[in-house]
């Protein structure tokens, strides 16, 4: 009893690093309104720096695995809140677009990612065997609570005392708040080299053996569509409802309260993943999602509101916890020695697929004037990562895999 109570307590302060860093990442659109106005770039140009976030998110999540696995996650996400201070001081100081792009794109891409998703899904994979996925739905739930907090907090910063100083602020908080937190209590957990309840086999997973299988190429693929579908909405969601004629506060508040309806989701799915398949769970999350979706798309004035707190609840629920079903199948199926390398390369996708969808989203509306396109394509790789999931345990990919042991010996 008292392991558990302490494999919570370090959950609970994850749900507290994780959800600032991650709601800090989805605020991003508060700031790209302000941006725009300030330095009057295009918007694909300006929404390219959050694409960069994200390449720098791929191309470094391998290495941050790696070093998880010898280090540790203490070491690495105290490196990661000293990265992200420091490019949220810097990116206060910017003048022009490169700097935007060297102190906002890359050191706080760096630091975004030491701090973030891989960090920490290996942090709670040492934490807990079972219960896993309702354990990561709750940590994964405090980006929720990030986004409900940060969204209206930025945009108040921003209208009183300019995005200047609320980059400011951002970063002292990191380095006076955050960074004492995981030094003092980011500790390894007691099932370091405990194996995944998935793997049936019993052997230890490597990431050259993982980077041959189906199974781990099928979850990649999925989170390619995920991400670029879900980033095409999350950086340009306040610009669109700006366009169609409702106040800043009043769309950074609107897509606030998603931070409220997204927790609800991760705690929500995460019991579902465990109480059923994680793929059945994945479902019902795209359809709730695309719901969502379509309601954007349909709210083309400011007379007909209930269309964006549909949005809000339906998107707001999948948002995010897709990422917990994402993450508690991977540990079920890899945990063990490499986990932290073997997830650390499947986040590359998260990576890729969130620069496609930030850039596209902005393309596209430079060339038609609209989102509607943008939201489409959003809707139609949303479908197509749930076809991925599920042929995940499809029996001629598990007998596939299988047949890599014995290649490998």
């Amino acid at each position: 009893m008292r392991a558990l109570s302490r494999a919570w307590f370090i959950a609970a302060l994850a749900f507290v690093i994780l959800g600032f860093a991650r709601g800090l990442n989805s605020s991003f659109g508060v700031f790209y309104v302000a941006l725009l106005d300030s330095f009057g770039w295009s918007r694909a140009i300006t929404a390219g720096v959050f694409s960069a976030v994200q390449i720098v998110d791929a191309i470094i999540s391998p290495v941050v695995g790696h070093l998880l696995d010898r280090f540790g996650p203490k070491k690495i996400v105290a490196a990661g809140c000293a990265l992200l201070a420091a490019g949220l001081f810097l990116s206060s100081r910017i003048q022009s677009l490169w700097e935007f792009y060297l102190y906002f794109g890359l050191v706080c891409g760096l630091g975004l990612s030491f701090v973030g998703m891989v960090p920490h899904v290996v942090l709670v994979s040492q934490w807990f065997t079972t219960k896993r996925a309702s354990a990561l739905g709750a940590v994964y739930a405090g980006t929720g609570v990030g986004i409900l907090l940060l969204a209206p907090s930025i945009e108040w910063l921003i209208s009183n005392t300019g995005w200047q100083h609320a980059l400011e602020i951002l970063a002292l908080i990191v380095a006076v708040v955050l960074l004492p937190i995981v030094w003092v209590f980011y500790v390894p957990g007691p099932h370091r080299e405990h194996r995944g309840e998935d793997n049936r086999a019993g052997n230890d997973w490597t990431a050259k053996i993982a980077l041959k299988s189906m199974q781990f190429w099928l979850i990649f693929l999925a989170r390619i569509f995920a991400a670029g579908g879900t980033t095409v909405i999350v950086t340009h969601q306040v610009a669109h409802v700006v366009d169609i004629g409702y106040s800043r506060l009043y769309a950074a508040t609107i897509f606030g309260l998603m931070g409220m309806t997204s927790t609800a989701g991760r705690a929500v799915f995460g019991y579902i993943a465990d109480r059923s398949s994680k793929q059945a769970a994945y479902t019902m999350n795209i359809v709730t999602t695309v719901v969502g979706v379509a309601a954007l798309m349909l709210a083309t004035d400011p007379t007909k509101p209930w269309l964006l707190y549909l949005y809000v609840i339906c998107f707001g629920i999948g948002f995010g916890s897709r990422a917990v079903i994402f993450s508690a199948l991977s540990a079920d199926i890899f945990s063990g020695k490499g986990f932290g390398a073997i997830f650390g390369y499947s986040v590359i996708s998260v990576g890729i697929g969130g620069a496609w969808g930030s850039w596209l989203g902005g393309f596209f509306y430079d060339l038609s004037g609209s989102y509607l396109v943008s939201f489409t394509l959003s809707t139609v790789v949303l479908l197509l990562s749930d076809v991925c999931i599920w042929l995940v345990t499809a029996p001629w990919v598990m007998r596939y895999d299988q047949r890599l042991w014995a290649e490998n010996r």
